[in-house]
């Protein structure tokens, strides 16, 4: 990748994300990185400009080191806040809340094509703004929502481009072709063709080993894989012990009959068990179900004698999620490399190039299931006995969806075994399980609105045919789709 990019600094909240998606919409590469990075890294990247998102927490947390960098740089919503205090202007406090307000636009490359209009504002704070700085917008009462210094190429927006916001939408645009220089090249066409010629490179004569999981994640590097270096790939399914009723055989049947690869199933179910035993914290059983999740691998791999790549298939949320930068992408493996071929596309994405490469709809709009399966859907100390009550629980709940249609709506539903326990007349005490449906939404999330009579079905069967459970209980819980899963 050139430095032909948007870098989006992310200082907290869903928007940096929003942002970076809007940028590419209109065809403008963006990487996002923390506030928390060091500058360095911001000069190896080299983009041609910052965009910054999200945050309300004052001058002393704002990077201050990006705004030396020489870089066009453009602040929106708290971040605009954020650098006005931190360039030293002198708050006036809220002067306008939750409110619409007609705006004029100045003379400013960032609003070219525009014309005065009415627009909702969460907020915007009055300044006495900072010398070299003047106002690129104002409303009829005098209130000054965006304002620039020209001569060092910084602006700053008290708003959001929002969603279905053709002005929006045109700012973004002006910013990265006007102002930063950018050519809007991005499309998924030119991502796929890059990654195999990056992939063929790579690999050389070696051989891969493609961790399956069923999903449209792995499918979609599985496909790009065989694209790129025909037969030399293994497709290997880790069978954890922590999958759902079935899925182990689905996948297979995935890979077979929608995929034409044939994969191999390694039965590691009892080493993962043993590795989570005790464990009840989260991050510690992510961490143990990934590390043995390479163990294992490593371990085939080895005993084929050669040094195969591993394939994975690691999306741009994952690596958000796990605040990794793409220096580490290409991390030792202890028989070969990592290959994560769409380590750099957001879900919507990575759906779209799988749809390119043939994926048939079944696979590409397949519900997500985190990676460390229902280890993640199990709260606390990870047990046979509990594995096996969830998962009659889980099957339950979705043959009921899908039986009456609900299921078309929503993008997740499943069911989570509670470390709590309910007095559950006769029996004495049985665990509390929780019901989880939720409609997807950009990045956030709805819980799904289910009719009252279907969740009275799923909790009278699951009440009456799972042992081990003495209370249902539905979760109505929205928010960032980060959220979606209780650990």
């Amino acid at each position: 990748m050139t430095n032909d990019f948007i870098l989006v600094l992310d200082m907290g909240g869903p928007e940096a994300v929003q942002m970076a998606r809007k940028l590419r919409l209109q065809h403008y590469y963006t990487e996002i990185i923390s506030r928390k990075a060091d500058i360095g890294l911001f000069r190896r990247k080299s983009p041609r400009g910052i965009l910054i998102a999200g945050g309300e927490d004052g001058a002393a947390a704002f990077p201050r080191a990006v705004l030396s960098l020489g870089l066009p740089v453009l602040a929106l919503g708290g971040a605009a806040r954020m650098l006005a205090a931190a360039e030293g202007a002198r708050s006036e406090g809220v002067l306008l809340r939750e409110s619409a307000a007609q705006i004029a636009f100045q003379p400013c490359p960032l609003f070219d094509g525009l014309t005065d209009s009415d627009r909702y504002f969460a907020r915007i704070d009055g300044f006495a703004l900072p010398e070299g700085y003047r106002p690129i917008a104002t409303t009829l009462d005098g209130l000054v929502p965006a304002f620039a210094d020209f001569e060092r190429n910084l602006y700053a927006l008290q708003f959001y481009a929002e969603s279905n916001d053709p002005d929006g939408a045109t700012m973004l645009s002006n910013f990265a072709e006007k102002i930063c220089g950018c050519t809007p090249m991005w499309t998924l066409e030119n991502y796929i063709d890059e990654e195999l010629r990056f992939i063929r490179e790579r690999v050389g004569d070696k051989r891969a080993v493609v961790a399956v999981s069923g999903g449209v994640d792995s499918a979609t590097c599985a496909l790009l894989m065989r694209r790129a270096v025909g037969d030399a790939i293994t497709c290997v399914l880790v069978d954890n012990g922590l999958l759902r009723e079935g899925e182990s055989d689905r996948v297979l049947n995935t890979c077979k009959f929608d995929l034409g690869l044939e994969a191999v199933r390694i039965d590691a179910g009892r080493r993962f068990l043993d590795r989570l035993k005790g464990l009840s914290e989260p991050l510690e059983k992510h961490r143990a179900v990934h590390d043995e999740f390479i163990n294992v691998l490593s371990e085939y791999a080895a005993s084929r004698g050669d040094e195969p790549f591993l394939v994975k298939g690691t999306i741009y949320s994952d690596l958000l999620a796990s605040g990794a930068s793409d220096e580490a992408y290409a991390r030792n493996f202890d028989s070969g490399l990592v290959l994560e071929p769409v380590r750099m596309l957001f879900k919507d994405e990575v759906r779209e190039v799988g749809e390119a490469l043939g994926l048939p709809e079944s696979v590409v709009n397949r519900q997500p299931f985190p990676a460390p399966g229902l280890a993640v859907r199990c709260c606390g100390e990870v047990t046979d006995e509990k594995l096996e009550v969830l998962r009659k629980a889980d099957g339950i709940l979705r043959e009921v969806i899908l039986e009456s249609g609900q299921g078309k709506r929503l993008s997740q539903y499943f069911a989570v075994l509670t470390d709590t326990r309910a007095l559950a007349a006769p029996e004495g005490y049985g665990w509390v399980c929780a019901l989880r449906a939720v409609s997807a939404h950009g990045t956030g999330f709805t819980p799904g609105k289910l009719p009252y009579d279907l969740l009275d079905r799923v909790a009278e069967r699951i009440l009456g045919e799972v042992p081990g459970i003495g209370r249902v209980v539905y979760d109505i819980s929205g928010g960032a789709c980060g959220a979606v899963e209780w650990e």
